[in-house]
C-alpha cells in the first residue's frame, strides 16, 4: 500500500492514476491528520503539494507531524511542498524564489534511482514559487537554472524529493514515478 498525502494539492489524485499503471494499490490520506498512515502496511508514502508557502507561516505546523519520517523505514518521495516539507525535516532552509508555472528543463546530476533511463537532461512542469536548501545528509540529483534543488535524495535512505510535478509531466514524469515505485517495500 502506498500511501499518498495531500496536502491540497490539486494534482493529488493524478498521482494516485499514475500509480495504477503499474498497479499498485494507494490510498489518500488528508495531509492535517498523518495518524492515518500505517508504516507497517506502508509499502511507500510520497507527500503531494501545496498552495501553501511555507516562508509565510509557521512550518512547525507540517513539520512536527511529519517527523517520524525522519526514522521510518519505508521509502518517501516529496513532490514539491512535499519535497520542501522533507527537506526542513532534515535542516534545509526554505526561501521564497523565482515564480515558476511551466515546463523546464533540469539538469541531472545523478543519473541512478529517480533518474534511471533518463539522459543528462529532461523536462518536467513546474508549479512553485518557493524552494530548499540542500539539507544535511541529502545529495543533489538535479538542477534547473531557476532552483539549485530540483531533486535530492538521502545518502543512506530512500528519501527522495522533487521540487517539480512528475505527476503532470507525461512519460517523463511517469518514468520517475516507476523508478521510485521499483524501490517500494515489498
Amino acid at each position: 500500500m502506498v500511501y499518498i498525502v495531500n496536502f491540497g494539492s490539486k494534482k493529488t489524485g493524478q498521482i494516485a492514476a499514475c500509480l495504477t499503471k503499474p498497479g499498485l494499490a494507494s490510498v489518500i490520506v488528508d495531509g492535517t491528520d498523518p495518524e492515518h498512515i500505517d508504516l507497517e502496511k506502508a509499502s511507500g508514502i510520497i507527500l503531494s503539494g501545496a498552495p501553501i508557502l511555507l516562508t509565510e507561516t509557521d512550518i512547525s505546523i507540517y513539520t512536527n507531524p511529519y517527523l517520524f519520517l525522519k526514522t521510518a523505514n519505508v521509502p518517501v518521495l516529496g513532490i514539491c511542498f512535499g519535497h520542501q516539507l522533507l527537506g526542513l525535516l532534515f535542516g534545509a532552509t526554505v526561501y521564497k524564489g523565482m515564480e515558476v508555472r511551466k515546463e523546464t528543463k533540469l539538469t541531472i546530476s545523478e543519473p541512478g534511482n529517480l533518474f534511471e533511463g533518463f539522459g543528462g537532461t529532461t523536462i518536467m512542469l513546474e508549479d512553485h514559487t518557493e524552494g530548499i536548501t540542500l539539507p544535511e545528509g541529502f545529495i543533489k540529483l538535479a538542477a534547473s537554472p531557476e532552483y539549485e534543488v530540483e531533486a535530492m535524495k538521502h545518502r543512506e535512505r530512500d528519501l527522495f524529493g522533487v521540487q517539480f510535478h512528475p505527476e503532470v509531466s507525461g512519460k517523463n514524469g511517469l518514468l520517475l514515478l516507476s523508478n521510485f515505485c521499483r524501490l517500494l517495500k515489498k
